[in-house]
């Protein structure tokens, strides 16, 4: 790979691990009830077991990550931070894993009760739907992130001279 590459390669990496980090604000702390201007009560049931263990076990380690990528990168260089990338493929497994559970990472079916036995407000006004999307969103950049890491390390193994003419697994 040219040199001119490598830095913004690397820099793309450390782009990536921050956004990672920030789609997780809105999962920190998901609403429980919300109740809208025309008296719509929006309450979140219960959720899936394991998936709340599992989902801040995931964000703890997706801000660990980052942080160890930035600091590797301000180290060690280009090649080191992409190699780390491949460690995003832990959380990123484990957050499909809980969008899978919970259809589609947020809502945990949220049950609409109407004071009046009006319509429910459309999706788009679900209090959950900031935490779907940015599920969504980190499950992209997760995997984004690893197959980036995926590939450094091929690369890397591909270029490395071997003693004895068989190329490494």
């Amino acid at each position: 790979m040219p040199p001119a590459e490598q830095p913004v390669r690397s820099r793309l990496v450390r782009v990536l691990s921050v956004l990672a980090v920030l789609a997780t604000v809105p999962l920190w702390a998901p609403p429980d009830h919300v109740t809208t201007a025309d008296g719509v009560f929006m309450v979140a049931m219960a959720v899936p077991e394991g998936v709340a263990t599992v989902r801040v076990v995931s964000l703890a380690l997706v801000v660990v990550l980052a942080l160890a990528t930035l600091v590797v990168s301000r180290k060690a260089g280009a090649v080191a931070s992409r190699r780390l990338a491949v460690l995003f493929v832990v959380p990123a497994v484990s957050l499909s894993w809980v969008g899978w559970r919970t259809e589609g990472g947020g809502s945990y079916t949220v049950a609409l009760v109407g004071a009046l036995g009006q319509d429910p407000p459309h999706a788009f006004a679900s209090p959950w739907m900031p935490v779907a999307v940015a599920q969504a969103v980190l499950v992209v950049l997760l995997w984004t992130l690893a197959i980036l890491g995926m590939l450094a390390r091929r690369r890397t193994r591909s270029a490395e001279p071997t003693t004895s003419g068989v190329a490494p697994l």
